[in-house]
């Protein structure tokens, strides 16, 4: 099989030998070093073969046998060359591809996260890209240790994270910091004062002693529940004071919108495409913007088989903006005006139990106006640490 294998890669020639005396022919070779690979007697004449390199040398020994010779088959990697020699640019093209594909392996061409909840993976990524982890980075270069060093020295939220690299893919796994909320600690005295004007509705003390009741008027800073508690022994002691306060608040809130006014409307648009492959990065399009254009970007990856591949598009959207003036009816302002109540009771009053809303609507030649009188129930209790000097 190796034999057969050199013979390929030399080349050999499969040809007949025609004459009176074959048989010498064949000796005479023999003699002067040429390998005949096998000899076969036919009929009318003999079937030989030489290797490429033997038989380019061999007419002078045929010429002294008195005989001819005739090529009847090539093989070998020589004559395969051969063949293609008019095409040398698909095989030149055939062995650059291949050596360009070895060599892109040295690059990260995807970057693939897990373990995000509170970290926008562009956060992160910006933060790789700013310690040399991006796509198109050359792989011998990167230290991922020091990469995974500093991250989470910048960044409080992440609390551990490991960078592997894997073929041409950049795996980043994330395991985020738990924040807990600042609370006093149990053995710390505190008391609890109302954090806002209110009337009690009901009041749950676990610990401390309870200095208003139901139905009391209080306002912001009054003392609710002392942390001073006297045993029935007579003995004072200090306690972590710990109790829900329910009281029923007010909060006003003003929405004012202006019946005219102008706002910038988009008059004249184009997109201009730009091409990025690993590192490089070049324009698909010739588009000529203004400075006066407004620019918005997009990017589209490129996918094969759900894999990010190392390929985008970036689409600017140019805009061209002009003033144009608007007129609000009363009812357009009312519908606005529903959206922003909507969103201050969502953002705004989210811890409230329970919300009675007045709204009070007015306009004047110049302004539609909404006051909202909000009615809550919501637990006011504030804690405050006891400072004993």
């Amino acid at each position: 099989m190796f034999l057969n294998l050199i013979r390929w890669f030399r080349g050999f020639v499969v040809f007949e030998i025609m004459g009176r005396f074959p048989e010498r022919f064949i000796n005479l070779s023999t003699r002067q070093g040429h390998f005949v690979l096998f000899s076969r007697p036919r009929k009318d004449n003999f079937t030989a073969a030489l290797l490429l390199c033997d038989y380019r040398t061999i007419r002078p020994i045929a010429r002294k046998s008195g005989v001819r010779l005739k090529v009847r088959e090539r093989h070998g990697l020589p004559f395969l060359l051969g063949k293609y020699k008019a095409r040398c640019g698909l095989l030149i093209g055939l062995l650059l591809f291949l050596i360009i594909t070895v060599f892109m392996q040295s690059f990260v061409w995807t970057i693939e996260f897990s373990g995000l909840t509170t970290i926008s993976q562009s956060t992160l990524k910006e933060a790789l890209a700013e310690e040399g982890v991006f796509v198109g980075a050359f792989k011998p270069t990167l230290d991922l240790s020091a990469v995974q060093r500093k991250i989470m020295k910048n960044i409080d939220e992440v609390g551990w994270m490991s960078v592997n690299i894997i073929g041409t893919k950049a795996e980043v796994e994330v395991k985020e910091k738990e924040l807990k909320p600042h609370i006093l600690e149990a053995n710390v005295p505190c008391n609890i004062k109302a954090g806002m004007d209110g009337l009690i509705l009901s009041m749950n003390t676990k610990y401390g002693k309870a200095v208003v009741s139901s139905g009391s008027a209080v306002i912001k800073g009054s003392l609710l529940v002392s942390a001073v508690v006297e045993n029935p022994s007579g003995d004072v002691s200090i306690v972590h004071a710990d109790a829900k306060v329910m009281a029923q608040t007010q909060r006003t809130k003003s929405f004012v919108l202006e019946r005219k006014g102008v706002f910038d409307k988009p008059t004249d648009e184009a997109s201009r495409y730009r091409l990025r492959a690993f590192w490089l990065e070049f324009p698909i399009t010739a588009t000529s913007v203004k400075q006066s254009y407004t620019s918005r970007f997009e990017t589209k990856s490129v996918f094969l088989n759900n894999t990010e591949m190392p390929i985008s598009v970036t689409v600017e959207h140019c805009s061209r903006f002009s003033p144009n003036i608007y007129s609000l009816s009363q009812s357009e302002a009312q519908g606005i005006f529903a959206v922003e109540d909507y969103l201050y009771r969502l953002f705004s009053l989210s811890e409230c139990e329970s919300i009675n809303a007045q709204r009070h609507y007015a306009e004047t030649d110049s302004f539609y106006s909404m006051d909202v009188l909000y009615e809550c129930e919501e637990d006011i209790a504030v804690y405050e640490n006891l400072v004993v000097n």
